[in-house]
């Protein structure tokens, strides 16, 4: 049953991002039109946003993104968390603790940029979708 008024917000990975990697522990991943389409199916007023864009990366970022793509084709990551981790840690080596200095306030806010709703976004990370039953 519908409410008469509220608001729905889903924030959720992008399955269209290039780097996305679906996690064993999910079974549904979402594009921009699926879920915009889910939600207007159920009455909601839907509006759509993206954020962390994926093409303000670094080059050494790229790379490691081209072999993670390369690696998720060719079904080489490990299918549980604790063998994702211990691939992590080889490849990036040991967590460091972060300085407070950089805890504190950790970075400028980047609002959602709107997003069409009808077309698979390939350039953020995330994306979020807005809803206004009522």
């Amino acid at each position: 049953m519908l409410l008469d008024k509220g608001v729905l917000i889903i924030c959720t990975v992008n399955k269209d991002w290039p780097g996305f990697n679906p996690s064993p522990y999910s079974y549904r991943y979402f594009s921009v039109p699926e879920l915009f389409a889910l939600l207007e199916k159920r009455s909601f007023k839907v509006s759509m946003s993206a954020g962390f864009s994926a093409n303000s990366e670094s080059s050494k970022d790229k790379f490691v993104s081209f072999l993670k793509q390369a690696a998720v084709k060719l079904h080489l990551v490990p299918k549980t968390m604790k063998g994702k981790e211990k691939l992590k840690r080889l490849f990036f080596g040991k967590l460091q603790p972060l300085p407070p200095e950089l805890t504190d306030g950790m970075a400028d806010y980047i609002p959602p940029v709107p997003i069409s709703e009808n077309v698979p976004d390939k350039s953020h990370k995330v994306i979020y979708a807005v809803g206004h039953a009522g």
